[in-house]
């Protein structure tokens, strides 16, 4: 059930369990997520609500951020 609360809709990226190894060679049982964030997106004319990771998020406004730059670019 975590693996699917703390996942990418986009690529999948979902949660990784590991352990924290000190000197002494304890072990501390640890789960990383990914770092998710609420984005607004509109498919096929309805707006939808996703969870995205950061490495999705920035390749999804890569293509709106190419497109403002070029526009100011023209505008010089």
């Amino acid at each position: 059930m975590m693996k699917k609360r703390y996942a990418c809709d986009f690529c999948g990226k979902g949660v990784q369990h590991s352990n924290l190894v000190s000197f002494a060679k304890n072990r501390v049982h640890v789960v990383r997520r990914p770092n998710l964030h609420a984005h607004k997106m509109v498919i096929e004319g309805e707006a939808v609500r996703l969870k995205l990771c950061t490495a999705c998020k920035r390749a999804v406004r890569l293509p709106e951020r190419e497109k403002r730059a070029a526009v100011v670019a023209v505008a010089k």
